[in-house]
């Protein structure tokens, strides 16, 4: 018995007594607390679908099991709701964010702020969380149009939607344009997604550029049905649901645009990011990304997301900052060529 005594008195001392008192002071924190999961992006499209049901299983496994509640901010592609979490929300590990992964780029492509001053955080500061999809986007055509493949859009012109010039689904298909010589309308002004998929449906767009996810979520029967068809992929690698699907980093043979482009595809590999405000505790952010890595292997919830048609591939918080890392520390270089790029497409 006093041996046992003196185990415990040992761990005490390294360090473990602490650790435990830690744990009971993070659920102390959390617990009757209504936590906010902002997303910012437009209610019904991807970022939502994948934010709402994932709510639940945050709430479940984070110590003290709090109210988790969606609150769309949507905008500036991502960008309002990380300015908002980086300089007014608290930082107590109570509010949290999904942002696009356009969020780390714009301090270097600057491409909604040219001169930097509506850009009010610093992504290494950014307490990242993970990420629960990795998936490129896909550019996908309505059946009446007769379009089979990427090379018709060579000849046809095609109308998709977007929200902004600065949005992916415009600049995704512009940047096609630009590389392959294709001729796609870029249709800009939509609120979000799901007004683009009803101006598809009712004649008014024939395409749109979006995650793969997205797609099947929103409008399962469209695949199912061929109703559309996916003519490009907008990732490092092929998506082994439309493996037939060629990247456009395939099609492309310039050598410096094959480097740009897997610069700025690296995007794909933290497709909606979670993080957290600047200062957040370090145990309390610990929480959160032990929380989302419990919340995305969780049975209960990976079946729903099957269900939905979501393809969960995460990615843990230590991996998203090392991603934004790479991204901040690319060859300049190589980001003045995608600026460059851009500006030429009309995103300034």
């Amino acid at each position: 018995m006093k041996l046992h005594f003196s185990k415990i008195a040992v761990i005490t001392a390294c360090g473990l007594g602490p650790s435990m008192a830690s744990a009971d002071d993070i659920s102390d924190f959390y617990r009757g607390r209504t936590v906010e999961f902002l997303v910012g992006a437009a209610a019904g499209g991807g970022f939502d679908l994948t934010a709402r049901p994932l709510a639940p299983f945050l709430s479940k496994h984070l110590p003290g099991n709090p109210t988790v509640i969606i609150r769309n901010m949507p905008g500036g592609a991502g960008v309002i709701m990380t300015n908002f979490l980086a300089s007014a929300a608290n930082a107590d590990g109570s509010v949290f964010g999904m942002g696009t992964s356009n969020v780390p780029y714009e301090p270097r492509l600057n491409t909604l702020s040219p001169d930097g001053r509506n850009i009010k955080y610093d992504p290494r500061t950014l307490g990242w969380i993970g990420t629960p999809v990795r998936e490129p986007q896909v550019s996908y055509v309505w059946h009446t149009t007769g379009v089979q493949t990427w090379q018709d859009l060579r000849t046809a012109k095609i109308r998709f939607g977007a929200t902004a010039v600065s949005g992916d689904n415009a600049i995704f298909p512009a940047l096609a344009n630009h590389l392959l010589g294709l001729k796609s309308e870029i249709i800009t002004g939509y609120k979000g997604v799901s007004e683009i998929l009803l101006a598809i449906e009712r004649g008014e767009l024939e395409a749109n550029n979006s995650a793969y996810s997205t797609l099947t979520i929103s409008k399962p029967d469209w695949k199912r049905d061929n109703k559309v068809r996916v003519i490009m992929q907008f990732g490092l690698e092929r998506l082994s649901a439309i493996k037939d699907v060629p990247t456009i980093l395939e099609l492309v043979e310039n050598a410096e645009d094959q480097q740009m482009l897997r610069f700025f595809l690296l995007k794909f590999e933290m497709h909606r990011p979670m993080y957290a405000a600047p200062g957040v505790p370090p145990a309390r952010l610990e929480a959160l990304r032990t929380a989302f890595n419990k919340a995305v292997a969780d049975p209960e919830f990976l079946a729903f997301a099957a269900r939905a048609g979501l393809d969960i591939n995460p990615l843990d918080g230590v991996g998203v900052a090392k991603l934004v890392e790479e991204v901040l520390s690319t060859p300049q270089p190589v980001v003045d060529r995608l600026r460059r790029t851009l500006e030429s497409i009309g995103v300034k």
